[in-house]
């Protein structure tokens, strides 16, 4: 398997626009459109924010992540590793860990000394990956997820 930058790999960004759609703002977020999710898909870069990455097996798509400034209005940390997506054929063979190590390295080239996350179902994943819980908060939607943080030392 490969960690790859979505923009090197054009070619699956309709795939994982469908998948962040799907996952994070169908009935959630009734103010975003697929348009507007493939759109922000579509302006990711390599070296700045926001960034996606792609985990690809066999020349297949099988998951994604985000490095963005802000996942979280009412919060200014920041950098966030968001949208963290695998498919669902490929649960359960760590693909999201490695997804998770490749974004520490990279937001740690880029001069950050800690990342954050939010959840609002999966908190004890992160706690066994050594992520460190902030708070709980509410944010705009009415959604209380959790908020962690990697220290990259």
């Amino acid at each position: 398997m490969t960690i790859e930058y979505l923009t090197d790999n054009i070619v699956y960004v309709e795939t994982v626009a469908k998948w962040i759609y799907n996952e994070f703002v169908k009935d959630i977020r009734n103010d975003i459109s697929y348009e507007r999710v493939l759109t922000s898909v579509k302006s990711c870069h390599k070296n700045e924010l926001p960034i996606r990455l792609i985990a690809k097996l066999d020349n297949k798509c099988v998951g994604t992540t985000a490095i963005v400034g802000n996942d979280l209005k009412c919060r200014d940390y920041t950098p966030w590793l968001a949208a963290l997506y695998v498919d669902e054929q490929y649960r359960g063979i760590k693909i999201g860990e490695q997804l998770i190590e490749r974004v520490k390295t990279i937001v740690k080239d880029l001069g950050y000394s800690e990342v954050y996350l939010r959840t609002e179902h999966t908190s004890n994943y992160y706690r066994r990956l050594g992520w460190q819980f902030v708070e709980s908060c509410e944010d705009e939607f009415g959604l209380r997820p959790d908020v962690f943080k990697f220290m990259l030392v």
